[in-house]
């Protein structure tokens, strides 16, 4: 049986005492910013991994980050580990009428229409002007995450695509536009072309990933792995530096390493 959750958060308190750890006692929200986005990112590496036991403990490390802030705010008597759960607690019950209550829903796409409809009307209860439809998306998200949650956002108000080949036509066109900016004589405002037209087709195939119920950032995360994969295998089995080999010896190293790692992707 695992701990109960109270003696998880004695133990961090103990951490924060003053006869506790000198690291942990100096920690503050700012200093412990960076550790709450590597655990974020360690717990989608296991989820990539398919790998249960690291999982389990990736998640830990995240909930330890949870209970330091947690305790630090408890410390200025701003709120606690448990006042964090009744907030999240009552906002699921809220936000799920479906569920909690007699709205009716039929697919997880009127859900989340459901959901924004009732952060629209919590906003406009706290006194909150109506904006952009595209405001509350966090400034630090990862530059794919955030292009797809302003994509999900525009579509929210009706601002789609009428079909895939319409999609996908926008594609190969910012796929053209990109190409005509890297034909451009080198200079600054070539750089900055080729910069534009590039984020252009990027945010264009991220759309093509919504589109397919994929997550963009998790898809470039697992081509990302791919490669590495393959390339440690290219330097596992070439017989002299990869550095010291030929373009067409490399391409057949890599021919190899691909038909090698074939069964461990």
């Amino acid at each position: 049986m695992g701990i109960p959750v109270d003696d998880f958060i004695k133990t961090i308190a103990r951490l924060r005492a003053p006869d506790g750890c000198p690291w942990d006692r100096e920690q503050d929200h700012k200093s412990l910013a960076r550790y709450l986005l590597e655990e974020s990112y360690e717990v989608l590496e296991a989820i990539h991994q398919n790998d249960p036991d690291k999982l389990k403990e990736e998640l830990g490390d995240l909930l330890l980050q949870i209970a330091l802030h947690a305790q630090i705010a408890s410390e200025s008597n701003q709120y606690n580990f448990d006042d964090i759960a009744a907030v999240i607690n009552a906002k699921m019950i809220t936000r799920h009428p479906h569920v909690f209550g007699d709205a009716q829903v039929s697919s997880a796409s009127e859900v989340v229409s459901q959901w924004e409809a009732i952060k629209a009307k919590e906003a406009e209860a706290k006194g909150q002007k109506n904006g952009s439809a595209l405001d509350g998306i966090t400034t630090t998200l990862p530059a794919l995450l955030k292009s797809l949650k302003i994509s999900e956002k525009a579509v929210g108000q009706g601002f789609e695509w009428q079909n895939f080949d319409e999609l996908w036509d926008k594609v190969l066109s910012e796929l053209a536009e990109l190409k005509e900016a890297l034909a451009l004589p080198e200079s600054d405002q070539r750089q900055s072309e080729v910069e534009m037209e590039l984020g252009d087709l990027l945010f264009t195939l991220v759309n093509v990933a919504r589109w397919n119920s994929l997550n963009p950032e998790e898809s470039l995360l697992r081509a990302v792995d791919k490669f590495k994969l393959r390339y440690r295998t290219m330097e596992e089995i070439s017989a002299a530096p990869l550095n010291e080999l030929s373009k067409n010896e490399l391409a057949e190293l890599w021919n190899q390493a691909k038909i090698k790692t074939q069964k461990d992707l």
